[in-house]
């Protein structure tokens, strides 16, 4: 009997040496492949190029779920929950050892718009280290720190021999890493097939490539990419297919055919049309599924840095073609059935305006006056279309939309009507007459501005008697402080009023150049509290003045003044990366630091201006990402007052803080605890700093600085990721010379809670001391502070 317990160990165990041998082996063996396809990725990521092709291409995407609350306004966009909406074009194409493409288009069509364009091709290329959304491939130099590898079987073709890997992310990462399998030849290393996934936040991407052998290399014969997300409420899907035949070798004379044209001969996209907040929402989610495929997964996106340049030709029988044509070039099982004249059913195609691209919309086009055209904003549109715009627009604000309440002017509206007529999509005339009223003061005030505005320059004049707040720059929403003075007795709106004439001219010159410059007269009148009204009385205090507290010179009450005030801003962008199609070129915003350099003074004398001040500013602001799911955001910025002779605080440098009873601005671009705003926060007092508290007419630091973490502590649970969360450290530092103050802050938070709030926890120190309730003063602080998520309600993020 022991002899037999016996040989059965030695079996077993010889048998468990031979798996565990056989596993060592795999295991080097792959390595081993992946390490030479690694070596080998350079140079066949060369073979991208020099050939020329044909190509079919499909596109198909479906809302599955809309949010009742979008349904009707969509429909009549031309979007509807359920239906397949449809894209094809095949073409021939050409590219050249310098990543110059040529595409001739010979038929194109769709079943969504009045307008026919041809589809890009997208064509993922493996062997660059990092592609599309910053994901990492599995032959990146850095593939052994983010994959663990496995050999699942090795077969022949042609008589080649093929290697299927097995890929597994390495640190439980679910995002911006591959999970899925490929194929690596044994001769040359080369891939062989595709068929791996990847997310990127709430968007899943599956890739499904097959290569064939053409000209001794090993290029896509068919592209398959599935996409399906759920962002804030949306949930839908898009697949792109395309199936490349008929490779040959690019000869010379074919290759002089795209001679890329010099950099001044392309024009630069540097502005889009402006849009309604809710529409522009929708078209970025849209865009998440289709455009971003198009534009960061195809095989030279622009932020990779390479400047690919496509020239396109569409044939004047494209969009003409017959079903036998399509029939011919199309000839693949895989491809979905064409469903033309898609029902829509708030309006038939042939009804809908042309939509050229993405920046068009044309919200509310033409719809019957009712009841809800009195209560709420609207546009109404009319005339004979263009391509992709209407000549005559009226753009209706409804004082329901603006109606607030202050502590100066009690309850107030705003209300006007825009007129717009539109010579083309970017290039219009407008004029833009708000008239304010108090029904608690029964006074009326308003003003008047007429605009010009094209592509690269924006012309203002503006006049009339109005209110203004004393950071112009980056004021306090009306709408929430209404709320906090009702509910919680927090003032936080601090106004002057002034009758004044504004003209200021915006120029363009590039996306890398621009200006702003602004000039001005204003009589700038003092304003005080009217009014004690509240609906709760919180805390059983007074509503604080109208003239907020300020460190360096206590009260920052005024006088009645005349001033003449000028400004000058340049702004660059030194290292922009470019790509270029057709005579466009495209820029990568976040590839170069914004530069900027600001002046503004007031000019005495002049209209008998009583001001006298200089100063100046340099500031830079960049986000960059330190890794696949780090991203690092900073701006910084400082300046000093050349000159200070006659000025009011609301000529004072202030700075940006916490926006109100619930914070709406710009996560990198707040402040947490300075007194630009007061904010109610938990685990401080319920005062915590005057507003302006730290504004200052002498030498300042100004930085502020981010690290926003897709993988940090919460987020280390996959559950967690998948719920859109994203953890943020920060640190800011402000210095004013005058007082020689040094303010420090720094915490921990929570972004994307429920898709639109930020709860964060912040630490203070201050070296002058932190103004109590009780007249006391002290250097340290915490808090914790609820915030409306800047993604879902603009901050002041810096616009060039």
């Amino acid at each position: 009997m022991l002899q037999r317990f016996f040989l059965l160990f030695l079996v077993l165990y010889a048998s468990d040496s031979w798996a565990f041998t056989k596993i060592f082996e795999d295991s080097v063996q792959v390595s081993s492949i992946i390490q030479k396809a690694i070596e080998a990725a350079p140079s066949h990521d060369k073979s991208y190029a020099n050939y020329q092709a044909e190509t079919f291409i499909q596109n198909a995407g479906k809302w599955n779920r809309i949010p009742n609350v979008w349904k009707s306004l969509l429909v009549n966009e031309g979007v509807e929950e359920g239906l397949v909406y449809q894209s094809e074009s095949f073409a021939k194409f050409l590219v050249n050892n310098t990543n110059d493409y040529l595409f001739n288009y010979q038929a194109v069509r769709n079943n969504y718009k009045a307008e026919d364009r041809p589809d890009k091709f997208v064509n993922p290329n493996f062997y660059k280290s990092i592609l599309g959304t910053g994901a990492i491939s599995p032959i990146s130099p850095k593939a052994f720190h983010y994959y663990h590898f496995k050999l699942l079987g090795i077969s022949e073709k042609d008589g080649i021999k093929v290697f299927r890997i097995q890929v597994l992310p390495k640190h439980n990462n679910d995002e911006k890493v591959f999970s899925g399998e490929f194929s690596i030849t044994d001769k040359d290393f080369s891939i062989q097939n595709i068929d791996l996934k990847v997310r990127n936040y709430a968007i899943d991407y599956h890739f499904q490539i097959k290569y064939e052998k053409y000209l001794n290399q090993w290029l896509p014969q068919s592209i398959r990419i599935n996409i399906s997300g759920n962002l804030m409420g949306f949930e839908g899907e898009f697949q792109y297919l395309a199936k490349v035949w008929n490779y040959q070798e690019l000869s010379e004379e074919q290759a002089k055919k795209i001679s890329r044209p010099t950099d001044n001969h392309f024009e630069e996209i540097v502005n889009v049309q402006e849009r309604n907040f809710e529409v522009q929402q929708f078209k970025q989610v849209m865009s998440a599924m289709g455009t971003n495929l198009r534009n960061q997964w195809s095989d030279a996106n622009i932020a990779s840095g390479l400047k690919r340049y496509d020239k396109i030709e569409v044939s004047t029988e494209a969009d003409k073609r017959v079903n036998n044509f399509w029939s011919n070039v199309k000839n693949d099982s895989d491809f979905q059935i064409f469903t033309p004249d898609l029902p829509i059913a708030g309006k038939n195609k042939n009804t809908l305006p042309p939509q050229p691209d993405e920046f068009s919309t044309y919200r509310q086009a033409n719809q019957k006056f009712g009841i809800g055209s009195v209560l709420f904003s609207r546009s109404y549109f009319w005339g004979s279309t263009h391509r992709g715009y209407y000549p005559y627009e009226i753009y209706y604000k409804a004082p329901l939309l603006d109606f607030n309440f202050n502590t100066v002017e009690g309850f107030v509206h705003n209300t006007g009507a825009i007129f717009r007529y539109r010579k083309n999509r970017y290039d219009w005339w407008e004029i833009d007459p708000t008239w304010r009223y108090s029904y608690t003061q029964k006074r009326s005030m308003g003003m008047v501005k007429i605009r010009w505005k094209t592509q690269k320059e924006d012309f203002n004049i503006s006049g009339g008697k109005f209110v203004s707040q004393y950071n112009v720059d980056t004021p306090i929403a009306f709408d929430l402080n209404s709320l906090a003075t009702l509910l919680l007795k927090k003032n936080n709106v601090k106004i002057y009023e002034k009758e004044f004439v504004n003209i200021s001219f915006n120029d363009r010159f590039s996306n890398t150049l621009g200006i702003k410059s602004s000039l001005e007269w204003a009589r700038r009148y003092p304003l005080e509290n009217t009014t004690d009204y509240n609906w709760i009385n919180y805390g059983d205090v007074a509503y604080s003045p109208n003239f907020p507290k300020n460190q360096e010179i206590g009260e920052s009450q005024f006088n009645k003044n005349d001033a003449v005030i000028a400004s000058f801003q340049l702004n660059y962008r030194p290292f922009l990366k470019k790509q270029y199609r057709n005579n466009i070129r495209s820029v990568d915003f976040a590839s170069s630091p914004l530069i900027t350099f600001k002046y503004r003074g007031a000019i005495p004398q002049l209209f008998d201006s009583q001001m006298d001040f200089h100063t100046i500013e340099l500031g830079i602001t960049h986000n960059f990402p330190l890794g696949i799911n780090t991203n690092f955001n900073y701006i910084a910025q400082a300046g000093t007052f050349l000159s200070a002779k006659n000025m009011t605080f609301a000529d004072y440098k202030h700075f940006n803080g916490n926006n109100n009873m619930i914070s709406i601005g710009d996560a990198i671009t707040t402040h947490r605890l300075v007194g630009f705003y007061d904010n109610y926060v938990w685990g401080a007092s319920k005062k915590l700093i005057d507003q302006y508290y730290y504004s200052t007419n002498g030498a300042y630091i100004d930085v502020m600085t981010m690290i926003g973490l897709r993988k940090f502590a919460l987020t280390q649970l996959s559950q967690v990721r998948r719920l859109g969360l994203r953890e943020e450290l920060f640190a800011n530092y402000l210095y004013t010379a005058n007082n020689k103050i040094h303010n420090i802050e720094f915490g921990y938070g929570i972004d994307g809670i429920a898709r639109i709030l930020r709860v964060e926890a912040v630490f203070n120190y201050n070296s002058f001391g932190i103004p109590m309730p009780n007249n006391t003063f002290k250097n340290t602080q915490f808090a914790i502070r609820l915030s409306l998520n800047s993604r879902v309600r603009g901050g002041v993020t810096p616009d060039w």
